[in-house]
């Protein structure tokens, strides 16, 4: 069970990864990434990566390790709020943090949907299809969830001090 869990989200191509990254090395901090784990799954188990739950399963692990891992941690996912909130409050509940942030990586659409398309990324992520089917609806109803403790929006339009981020994270997330 952490003490501090820190939620990177944002769009597709955001930053969230890498500003996740470098935040849990400055936190010293354990990082979960659920394309990470979404992978993992993919390659272990044969024709995982069509199951349409794989997402879900991806988060389900995190979860189940955030609770086991008594470490502080970082979590990089992309956790659309309208759709993914209270699956997110069950999370967090079962992770049983003492204190929660969420960094909310705040980027112009244009230029988050320019990183995606540039992706190379295995087919089960759909993100063709997500691109034309979804985009739009991400992009004017996207933001933080708003469960955590403290949020931070952060540029992640530009490189972003993970130093300085790390101390905000522990003095505003106490």
């Amino acid at each position: 069970m952490p003490n501090l869990l820190v939620m990177v989200n944002g769009l597709p191509g955001s930053g969230k990864s890498t500003l996740g990254q470098a935040l849990a090395r400055n936190l010293h901090a354990r990082f979960l990434s659920k394309d990470e784990v979404k992978e993992a799954l993919a390659a272990t188990v044969t024709g995982a990566g069509a199951l349409p739950t794989l997402g879900a399963i991806a988060m389900d692990t995190i979860w189940t390790l955030a609770q086991a891992i008594p470490d502080d941690i970082v979590i990089d996912s992309w956790w659309f709020a309208p759709r993914d909130r209270a699956l997110v409050r069950a999370g967090l509940v079962r992770a049983g943090a003492a204190r929660t942030v969420e960094i909310w990586c705040d980027v112009p659409p244009e230029i988050a949907r320019a990183r995606y398309e540039s992706r190379a990324r295995p087919g089960f992520y759909r993100d063709r299809e997500h691109l034309t089917n979804d985009w739009n609806d991400w992009v004017s109803r996207a933001e933080p969830l708003g469960l955590a403790a403290t949020t931070i929006p952060i540029d992640t339009s530009t490189p972003v001090d993970t130093a300085l981020l790390a101390e905000r994270v522990r003095r505003d997330g106490s």
